[in-house]
């Protein structure tokens, strides 16, 4: 998973403060990539190109690669992973990852078209649920994440807990098209999230195979700046990649499954939803 972003930033609005702009409590403006640790463990650097990889890869099923990948040297398996990843139409990402050092957690389901559904965690400032579809956003914020948009704009207490009453648990909902919705373009990217970019590092070592939800995996391991990743490749099938993790200075964990599973777009049934596009951009506090 060569300089792969997870662009993941969380929107949200702050109209109930009479504002006109969208902010993203979930990290400021570095939510738009929580993979930036991916992203630089990746980009392999001269500087370290030449570090002792780690040991091999361990684990249940462990030993050396089979099938065509046993020919392969890492740059070539790599290679070959990230073509399949490029032609992935939908799978699901579960990420655990740390940025200035808090955790940061997603579980989406998203495909090409742009649709993606699934949850956000950053710690200390709640949860976020995302449905996206290529027409609607709908998203719903518990009340710690309320609580952390409030802090994050400085409104009076009483007036935010009255914004948590109101908010919190709550299915918002805004076209697509909105100005305020950009954000959350980048969150549900399939194609950012599966991208190589760029050639990869022909230092790229092999490790053992591992078994990961059940299936046999190659270990590739890359020296990168400020730390190292290893890819976990499938042998068998396609050669998709099924978790890449990163150590060293920044450190994470993404899980890839579920390729070519459609998004289900449809709302929980009985959903109470607010439509943020009716509140023509500015709600009075008194109406909170």
């Amino acid at each position: 998973m060569r300089s792969r972003t997870i662009g993941v930033s969380v929107l949200t609005t702050t109209a109930l403060f009479g504002l006109t702009t969208a902010c993203a409590p979930v990290g400021g403006s570095k939510a738009a990539d929580i993979g930036r640790a991916a992203r630089a463990a990746r980009a392999a650097a001269p500087a370290s190109a030449g570090a002792t990889p780690p040991p091999a890869a361990k684990g249940k099923g462990a030993g050396k690669g089979t099938g065509m990948l046993a020919d392969l040297s890492g740059a070539q398996i790599l290679s070959q992973a990230h073509e399949a990843m490029r032609k992935v139409e939908s799978a699901r990402v579960v990420a655990k990852m740390h940025e200035e050092g808090s955790p940061v957690e997603f579980d989406l389901t998203l495909d090409r078209k742009g649709s993606c559904k699934g949850a956000v965690r950053y710690d200390g400032m709640g949860k976020v649920d995302l449905i996206k579809s290529t027409d609607l956003i709908h998203f719903k914020g518990d009340a710690d994440y309320w609580r952390s948009t409030a802090t994050k704009e400085h409104a009076p207490k009483k007036q935010a807990e009255a914004m948590v009453t109101m908010l919190a648990d709550r299915w918002l909902k805004m076209p697509v098209s909105d100005a305020k919705a950009s954000a959350m373009k980048h969150l549900c990217d399939l194609d950012k999230l599966t991208d190589g970019g760029g050639r990869p590092n022909p230092l790229a070592r092999k490790g053992e195979t591992v078994t990961i939800d059940g299936k046999q995996a190659l270990a590739v391991i890359t020296a990168a700046k400020n730390g190292t990743e290893t890819d976990y490749v499938a042998t068998q099938g396609t050669s998709y990649v099924l978790k890449s993790t990163v150590s060293g200075d920044e450190t994470g964990e993404v899980l890839f499954s579920d390729f070519g599973t459609p998004v289900d777009t449809a709302l929980p049934e009985g959903a109470d939803v607010l439509d943020l596009s009716k509140l023509g951009g500015e709600v009075p506090a008194e109406s909170v």
